[in-house]
């Protein structure tokens, strides 16, 4: 199997932007992705790759899904989270053993001395949850709560 992990780059863009929305209307978030939060990921990611990366996972020279890491450092775990914001495959390179790689990949090759990664999935996606939970992924106690903040 002939996969390979490479950086975001503007080329990627059109088939990166079609993988987004193909996972959200998979698995709808608490919010919807418009075209314009998508290009400002592209862009803020790209200009500030100290904040994150998007990878772009390729099987055989085709492009076959992506993911959005994201980058904070943790006082509880005393380093780097990369925090997995979104992983996608898309469906004909699914069950090929390609999440569960680039997850390994993350593990071996610690992007940013990361000392844990962190991924969360929605209630719904099992399929999903148990292959986090089987390569290694718990359950924490605490609640995600959010705030959204006025735009000004």
């Amino acid at each position: 199997m002939n996969i390979s992990y490479r950086p975001f780059n503007a080329s990627d863009s059109e088939e990166v932007a079609l993988f987004i929305q193909d996972l959200y209307r998979e698995d709808p978030g608490n919010r919807p992705v418009s075209p314009q939060k998508i290009q400002k990921t592209f862009d803020s990611l790209t200009e500030h790759p100290d904040r994150g990366s998007i990878v772009v996972i390729e099987r055989g020279g085709e492009r076959a899904g992506y993911a959005i890491l994201v980058n904070f450092w943790s006082n509880e775990f005393g380093g780097n989270i990369v925090d997995i914001d979104e992983l996608y495959v898309k469906k004909e390179f699914r069950s090929q053993g390609i999440a569960t790689g680039f997850i390994r990949y993350l593990a071996e090759n610690r992007p940013g001395d990361s000392v844990a990664l962190r991924l969360e999935v929605t209630p719904a996606n099992n399929r999903a949850r148990q292959l986090y939970e089987k390569l290694g992924f718990k359950r924490i106690r605490n609640d995600t709560l959010h705030m959204e903040l006025p735009q000004g």
